[in-house]
């Protein structure tokens, strides 16, 4: 059985090879593609198997199973075909950070765990926003990597407090609103709730969930992780500079009256909101990234949920979870 793992990079990463040693095992070929080598008049995929340790040339017709990433849907005419010949594993996405938090609002089932968040059209609706919080994360709509990421701290009536990155500046409202407006001249933004989300040295965190799907075709995670944003004022991204340190321990030391507690919302979150949003989006999805947030009385908040998370944590975790999730749909298919 043939599986195409597709992602946008020009040559197999060394992930891949790996993943396709872990499939080999259920005998599943993993080929690896990227968008451009789907031909679609011949309705073949060109791409690389793994045959004694290397990377050789293939041709395939399309596999009934593609695993690839949001990023690849950006080639919009491969995407359709691939959608009409196979079954794609994974979520073009949830669409913006704004309509995935308002999904979940509305449904209820996880709206407490939802910061308070509102789309910036004007000077005066952040104004609004942060008279009724003092201070507020403002955020690229569709962001990447916590790039372009900034708190905002009401001080006074005519001042304020910006921070960037690793830096911090005192603004007056008359500055702030030709900041504000330049941001949003170009791009779309939310402001935020600022959560809290600090260890006891003041550096930003959050808690990444990696999930699978595992051999029997249901959710699991693969690592928890807390990420520190030692370098950053912000955000915790480890892409702006930080590192990780695992979940359990962290919040044992830094809740010790309320880890118990903290640590079964977790478990909550992870068990059932993947296939909450698979039901509220009606599509189904094989991996997922959940971002939590702690603030300084241990309650917890959704921050993101990404549809196309990477694997540079817990990658053997990630593998085996994918190639026995691998197995499983080629069981499937035997059945049909």
């Amino acid at each position: 059985m043939y599986i195409c793992y597709m992602r946008n990079f020009t040559k197999p990463p060394e992930y891949v090879k790996l993943l396709a040693k872990a499939a080999k095992y259920y005998q599943i070929e993993v080929i690896y593609s990227h968008p451009k080598n789907v031909d679609v008049d011949k309705e073949v995929i060109n791409g690389f198997t793994l045959h004694d340790n290397k990377w050789r040339e293939i041709e395939i017709p399309v596999p009934a199973y593609i695993d690839l990433n949001s990023y690849c849907y950006k080639y919009k005419n491969v995407a359709a075909f691939l959608k009409k010949k196979s079954t794609l594993l994974n979520l073009k996405g949830f669409g913006s950070k704004l309509k995935l938090y308002n999904t979940l609002i509305e449904d209820g089932t996880f709206a407490k765990y939802v910061p308070d968040t509102v789309q910036i059209t004007d000077f005066d609706s952040f104004m609004q926003f942060i008279q009724k919080h003092q201070r507020a994360i403002l955020k690229p709509k569709v962001g990447h990597k916590g790039i372009g990421v900034y708190l905002v701290h009401q001080i006074g009536e005519d001042s304020y407090q910006l921070y960037v990155n690793n830096s911090e500046k005192m603004l007056s409202a008359e500055e702030l609103k030709a900041y504000i407006e330049e941001l949003i001249d170009d791009k779309v933004y939310l402001a935020q709730q600022y959560i809290q989300s600090l260890t006891t040295e003041g550096s930003p965190f959050d808690c990444r969930i990696r999930l699978e799907k595992n051999g029997e075709g249901k959710w699991a995670v693969a690592i928890p992780l807390i990420r520190i944003g030692s370098n950053n004022k912000v955000v915790s991204n480890v892409a702006q500079g930080g590192g990780v340190q695992k979940l359990l321990p962290f919040i044992k030391f830094h809740y010790p009256e309320d880890w118990k507690v903290i640590k079964a919302e977790f478990d909550y979150v992870a068990e059932y909101l993947p296939p909450k949003l698979e039901a509220l989006y009606q599509k189904q999805t094989s991996c997922l990234g959940i971002d939590i947030g702690i603030d300084m009385d241990g309650k917890i908040y959704i921050f993101e949920v990404n549809a196309a998370p990477g694997v540079e944590f817990g990658e053997a975790e990630i593998i085996n979870l994918k190639a026995d999730y691998y197995h499983y749909l080629q069981q499937q298919a035997a059945d049909e």
